[in-house]
């Protein structure tokens, strides 16, 4: 743990010891009862947990109980109950290190103050529904915008407050945990359904009572599991893709070690070349030799760095020159015997502009469209042999489009609606995981992936991919 990361975290528990000793619950002796129910509540609401995406948190089905706990007893008596939940189900539930429940203990004290506070300013009685219910249901309805910035501030402070700690800890840039933990589309959407069912819970509290509780249970289990599918989906999808990549890998690597070989054959000729001639006296071959082997050494630098991107696991968006990782994978695969004979045609527009992506998984898509193209021509014979690859891009929608195509036998009009299902293949040593793995790759990044087959024109997949990367909303 880092320095920062500790003073960060000490300064978060110490306002939430000062806020806590400054904000007493009201009229606790007639009704601790009622704040004790809450905190169970709360703390039942937290059993319903799931790691973040990435791993480095957790997101928790609590919000609406922590809300409702807000709107029915005021801020005084929320951040007693909320952080009393909290820290409990984090030792006895989650099983978390004591730092961290600590940490998310203070943290929600903050988070439930701020909200609290704004809800006040904005003309919620401060004391609560519980204690001040509304006389008409009217008044239910004028306080719709209170509730909204009660949400708004909830939101945007607690995601602010974990970022921190999350980003420090694992080392990831701030903005990107709120990008790939929190603020991406399915975690919104199951955030709002559970912010709007808040005051729901209150008008059935203040209804019937407890009892009206037990009508919650049914859609936050909804909810939960279907957050934990997802994580389950997403989970299983990096696997899958992480396995493709090996078995890919696992079959090129033959060819690419007597590849490999080949150029240390040159490169030590060379150099005993070199020692012959300087021994004596003789250097009027000197340069080219030099140039044998910087040029053979920088033929095996690409392939390296081609295998160790290929076999990257995690996702790592940057910024990626699509024209030059084409131009990199088609280095990587070329000296490999299945591309023997092969020409390579291509046709890449100059000034296409860089795009937000993982280049690894992307290398890992023209990597097995390359792989197929090439086996799709062994089966023909008495044909030249091309592999055409082209590049453009079109500012609206702002989008890049990227076509490989072979001059092969094509793909028969019953199979190309099926070419990106799992186990489908027609090759007889194939498994079926190439194409759906990079159709998976390519929605993951926003983009769609097409196959084009005309009668006896051989196949083209035309891959398009969106400049601003997975995660966008354009």
């Amino acid at each position: 743990m880092s320095a920062g990361l500790r003073v960060y975290l000490t300064l978060v528990a110490v306002l939430a010891v000062v806020l806590l000793s400054l904000y007493l619950p009201p009229q606790f002796e007639s009704l601790w009862v009622h704040y004790l129910a809450w905190a169970i509540v709360c703390l039942l609401s937290e059993t319903f947990w799931l790691p973040t995406v990435s791993g480095g948190g957790t997101a928790s089905m609590a919000s609406t109980a922590n809300l409702a706990a807000v709107m029915l007893w005021g801020p005084e008596a929320a951040i007693w109950i909320v952080a009393s939940s909290t820290l409990v189900a984090n030792v006895l539930v989650q099983r978390k290190p004591w730092v961290r429940a600590v940490f998310n203990a203070s943290q929600s004290v903050l988070t439930m103050w701020a909200a609290g506070e704004i809800m006040v300013l904005l003309g919620y009685p401060r004391a609560g529904f519980a204690i001040h219910p509304p006389a008409v249901p009217l008044q239910m309805l004028r306080l719709i915008p209170t509730f909204l910035g009660l949400v708004l501030v909830y939101m945007l402070v607690n995601r602010a407050l974990v970022a921190v700690a999350v980003s420090w800890s694992s080392e990831r840039p701030y903005l990107k945990v709120l990008r790939e933990d929190w603020f991406f589309e399915a975690r919104i959407m199951d955030d709002a359904a559970l912010f709007l069912l808040a005051p729901l819970v209150v008008i059935s509290y203040t209804a019937i009572g407890y009892i009206g509780l037990m009508l919650f249970y049914a859609p936050l289990r909804i909810i939960y599991e279907s957050g934990r599918r997802y994580a389950e989906l997403r989970s299983t999808q990096n696997m899958l893709i992480y396995s493709e990549r090996m078995a890919a890998k696992g079959e090129m690597a033959a060819e690419i070690g007597h590849e490999l070989r080949n150029q240390l054959v040159a490169i030590s000729g060379r150099a005993q070349m070199l020692i012959r001639d300087t021994e004596r006296q003789q250097f009027a071959n000197v340069d080219r030799h030099a140039q044998i082997i910087l040029e053979q050494s920088h033929r095996m630098e690409m392939m390296s760095k081609g295998l160790m991107d290929f076999s990257r696991a995690e996702l790592k968006v940057e910024r990626v020159d699509v024209n030059a990782l084409i131009l990199r994978s088609v280095e990587f695969v070329r000296p490999q015997n299945r591309f023997n004979g092969i020409e390579w045609d291509l046709q890449l527009s100059p000034g296409v502009p860089e795009l937000r992506a993982d280049p690894g998984q992307l290398q890992q898509v023209l990597i097995n469209l390359f792989m197929n193209a090439a086996d799709a021509m062994a089966e023909v014979a008495g044909r030249r042999r091309v592999i055409r690859v082209s590049s453009h891009a079109s500012e609206r929608p702002r989008r890049i489009r990227v076509t490989v195509s072979d001059s092969g036998s094509g793909i028969p009009p019953a199979q190309i609606t099926r070419v990106f299902e799992p186990h489908f293949t027609t090759k007889a040593e194939g498994h079926g995981f190439g194409l759906s793995t990079s159709y998976r790759i390519v929605t993951n990044h926003g983009g769609q992936i097409e196959a084009e087959s005309p009668p006896g024109q051989g196949a083209s997949f035309h891959v398009t991919l969106p400049l601003d990367g997975p995660g966008s909303w354009n």
